[in-house]
């Protein structure tokens, strides 16, 4: 019996000791390496057959280690098999370094770097059929590379929610492609700051598994550095109907201020488009196409082109975006009993320089009912300045649900408002001219009516500074402009039905 204990313990080392040395190690000695070198060292984990690269099981690169691929390959990993990048990996083809499986229905575990990876690079590489990305603290760049048809589980195992999962580091992501993958095209965990800079990217029909993750889906970010997602089309797929556009979140609380900076991106047909949510958030979202996010007709789970959930120490301006065909334009979410996301959506008397509204929402709804804003919140939300598809605050009222509706949530003040685009597009043109110019104590401009003439200026950053209405006199109005700082000003004159505009300099 106690022969038999004996045998059977050593099987068991046997077994560990075998699969602990099934996977091949470069030595760690500050060398580079090529694909033929490796596969030199590594004794059969690293073969080239027709021209085609196999990797045939798990192959580490040790820290100090680099491998640099610099020619077109392609590269076929086998089934569970793992690339640990804990060296330095640069791949900069001239056209396109493949990974993916060797055979299709055996997907492999994919790739990983640690924190000694740092100064890694990969430019123009696909993966493909894998488990995804890993970057842990590593800052790493990844240029006009290709993540799809990756999976979140293989062989029972999850690997990543993200084809590209960063955490802890400011990766660089440019011009890359995220298709097909499982769940996120990028993810971030919720509890290891990272602040990535993702821009020029396309997220494309993501969340195959069509469970509840947005294609770009981000946890707290770094104090140091703010979130950076621009430039970008998400673009979701009707089938997948549970998948999000783009989300941030901080639902831990703690560890500074996450900054995210979303802007001048294409975000449609996801189930909502961009959601902010948790504590200690400050999102700055401007210049954004948020359209057509109601690929799930439940209204109670999602449809929201801007969604913003949490408490006052969330903080924002959204600016210049447009939000149309939506279940709902903008929701305002509290949470807790405490006040909402301190959120401004337009105030013209404020000194920051994105806070100039010129957004426009409109064409948002659900059951029959226009809900172009929706605050549920007791919090007031400025909202000045924005085009609500309507040239009457009764009309705008009516796609507003604030304070008019419920008396224990907060106004939306959203005057005063633009005039819709439509109208805009056919007003005609009022003939001005501004004289001095430069100027220094006052300005005139000619007219050829008599009627009352609306006049406004702006500053450089679109902020009105001066609005005066004045009737002309001997074809001209005189307006002051002693009070003015000096510099490059933009004037509006409304005269009736007509509208003229200009620019005027203090000096």
């Amino acid at each position: 019996m106690k022969k038999r204990v004996l045998l059977l313990s050593l099987m068991i080392c046997l077994l560990i000791f075998s699969s602990v040395q099934a996977q091949f190690s470069t030595p760690g000695t500050s060398q580079r390496y090529t694909l033929a070198q490796l596969a030199t060292l590594s004794g059969g984990y690293v073969t080239q057959v027709g021209g085609v690269w196999l990797i045939n099981d798990t192959i580490r690169l040790a820290a100090t280690d680099t491998l640099r691929i610099t020619t077109n390959e392609t590269i076929r990993v086998a089934d569970r098999a793992l690339l640990s990048i804990d060296g330095v990996l640069r791949i900069t083809p001239p056209d396109s370094v493949v990974f993916t499986a060797q055979n299709v229905a055996q997907p492999w575990l994919g790739m990983q770097l640690s924190a000694t990876s740092g100064g890694s690079v990969l430019r123009r590489t696909v993966v493909e059929r894998s488990g995804g990305v890993r970057v842990v603290d590593a800052t790493v760049e990844l240029t006009d590379c290709a993540f799809r048809n990756n999976l979140a589980t293989v062989g029972g195992r999850l690997t990543n929610s993200g084809a590209l999962a960063l955490s802890g580091n400011r990766a660089l992501v440019q011009r890359c492609r995220f298709v097909r993958n499982a769940r996120a095209g990028i993810n971030s965990p919720s509890n290891r700051p990272t602040s990535p800079v993702i821009e020029d990217c396309v997220f494309w029909h993501n969340d195959t598994e069509n469970g509840n993750y947005p294609q770009i889906n981000l946890g707290t970010g770094n104090p140091l550095f703010p979130i950076r997602i621009e430039r970008c089309a998400v673009v979701g797929n009707p089938a997948y109907n549970m998948g999000g556009g783009i989300g941030v979140s901080n639902l831990l609380g703690g560890g500074g201020v996450t900054t995210a900076v979303i802007r001048r991106n294409t975000v449609r047909n996801n189930r909502y488009g961009i959601a902010v949510i948790g504590s200690s958030i400050s999102a700055y979202v401007t210049g954004n196409l948020v359209e057509n996010n109601n690929t799930n007709p439940n209204a109670q789970t999602g449809g929201s082109g801007l969604n913003f959930q949490g408490n006052q120490t969330q903080t924002g301006v959204v600016s210049r975006n447009v939000v149309t065909g939506n279940l709902w334009g903008v929701t305002l979410v509290r949470s807790g009993t405490a006040g909402g996301p301190a959120i401004s959506f337009g105030n013209l008397s404020s000194t920051d320089t994105i806070d100039v509204g010129l957004n426009r929402f409109t064409g948002n709804g659900n059951g029959g009912q226009v809900y172009d804003f929706y605050n549920n919140g007791p919090d007031a939300v400025k909202a000045e300045n924005n085009d609500w598809g309507s040239a009457t605050a009764n009309i705008i009222e009516t796609h507003i649900y604030h304070q008019p509706d419920q008396a224990t949530l907060g106004v939306v003040d959203f005057q005063p408002f633009r005039l819709p685009l439509s109208v805009r597009a056919r007003t005609p043109l009022l003939s001005t001219e501004a004289y001095p110019n430069p100027t220094r104590a006052a300005v005139a401009f000619r007219l050829a009516s008599t009627a009352p003439v609306q006049v406004r200026l702006y500053d450089a950053t679109g902020r009105l500074v001066l609005s005066q209405m004045l009737r002309p006199q001997n074809g001209e109005v005189q307006l002051s402009t002693q009070a003015l700082q000096m510099g490059l000003y933009s004037y509006q004159l409304m005269q009736e039905a007509a509208v003229g505009t200009g620019r005027l300099v203090v000096k």
